[in-house]
């Protein structure tokens, strides 16, 4: 059977002319037999694709490795060194999160808050700040000076003994990762950038449309809209990025059946609203119903059955957090068109044992 070579699978998301090979099977170099027809899955139509299948992108690497957060098991997580040192060892894709300061300034960051076992304060930002020290305040109340003043790399972060920390590292804006990857001048590779809504359903609504449309407006400004994707566990934000930017790729998140609300009374509001019991509590339906483009499942979550339905509807699936070697090759034997992991290094090399083209590595 082929093997779909995703960025083969982002860039057929990505891409609104798309032709060739169908999504399917473990992630092997072994090319289909011509000669036969048990090698051959029938071609999966993407939704709103014109009949068109997706194919296999030869020139921009093989599976899509991402690096999440950057790679936080190896570098400070959502710095520009981990960013740096990714796209210098080579992977199909960046990972990062997003948060609105009290300012409307996006940063790259995954907590809610300022975590103090990942950011230690130095100064406040101005003289009498009373909002200092910051450690432990939300994201959303402090302004990009205030989180400027802070060292998020002061220590390894616990509970991952192989990290190199960045000492006095500083946290980067959306901006200045975009400017990074035109620095390296990093043509093939992706960016999976996550809204991080802390409140879903309608008590959240105003943060999420403000982090989203903010977020929507520098991707746009980026120049690299055609390689971005825009990733949440809050569907109503990639329900709003559809209306407001339809032409960006979509990745619905999940973390299993209990986030999903599968037989579970009413609607979710993680889901945008809708019940996931109207799509049989399956993830691919639902994800195809609402038009979005690719699914990113919690790994453990994944199954043959999902695999299917996903690439039934022209879905790659690409889960999440994959790490430990044993469970990197599971994946990859069920076929998954990509992994998000802490690891980028051992991915990369556990992709290449298996013979796969692996991602392009970059130096400025």
């Amino acid at each position: 059977m082929h093997t779909i070579l995703v960025s083969a699978a982002i860039t057929a998301a990505l891409a609104t002319s798309i032709a060739g090979t169908a999504l399917a099977s473990p992630a092997t170099a072994a090319p289909a037999d011509p000669a036969d027809p048990s090698s051959a899955a029938a071609p999966a139509e993407r939704p709103g694709s014109a009949g068109q299948p997706l194919r296999t992108d030869e020139g921009n690497g093989s599976f899509d490795l991402q690096s999440h957060r950057g790679g936080r098991g190896e570098w400070t997580e959502e710095s520009l060194t981990a960013f740096s040192r990714s796209l210098e060892l080579g992977v199909s894709t960046l990972e990062l999160d997003t948060h609105l300061t009290r300012d409307d300034q996006v940063v790259v960051w995954h907590d809610d808050i300022m975590t103090a076992s990942k950011c230690a304060d130095t100064a406040p930002a101005f003289p009498g700040d009373p909002a200092f020290p910051y450690a432990g305040d939300r994201v959303r109340d402090l302004t990009l000076a205030e989180i400027l003043t802070l060292d998020c790399g002061y220590q390894q972060l616990p509970g991952f003994p192989a990290q190199a920390n960045t000492t006095g590292n500083r946290i980067a804006t959306l901006s200045e990762v975009f400017d990074l990857v035109h620095g390296y001048d990093a043509r093939k590779v992706h960016l999976n950038i996550e809204t991080k809504v802390e409140v879903a359903g309608p008590a959240g609504t105003d943060e999420m449309a403000a982090l989203t449309r903010t977020v929507v407006g520098e991707i746009e400004a980026s120049g690299l809209a055609d390689r971005s994707i825009l990733q949440s566990f809050d569907w109503a934000s990639l329900n709003l990025t559809r209306e407001i930017a339809p032409d960006l790729t979509l990745a619905a998140l999940s973390s299993g059946d209990a986030w999903l609300g599968v037989d579970q009374p009413g609607m979710s509001p993680n889901l945008g609203g809708i019940d996931i019991d109207d799509f049989d509590g399956s993830l691919a339906r639902a994800a195809e119903a609402q038009g979005y483009d690719l699914v990113s499942p919690v790994f453990a979550s994944v199954t043959p059955a999902m695999i299917t339905e996903a690439h039934a509807a022209g879905l790659p699936v690409i889960p999440w957090t994959v790490n430990e070697p044993a469970d990197i090759a599971a994946m990859l034997d069920l076929g998954v068109d990509g992994l998000i992991t802490d690891y980028p290094t051992r991915l990369r090399a556990i992709l290449g044992e298996r013979g796969l083209k692996l991602p392009t590595a970059y130096t400025r």
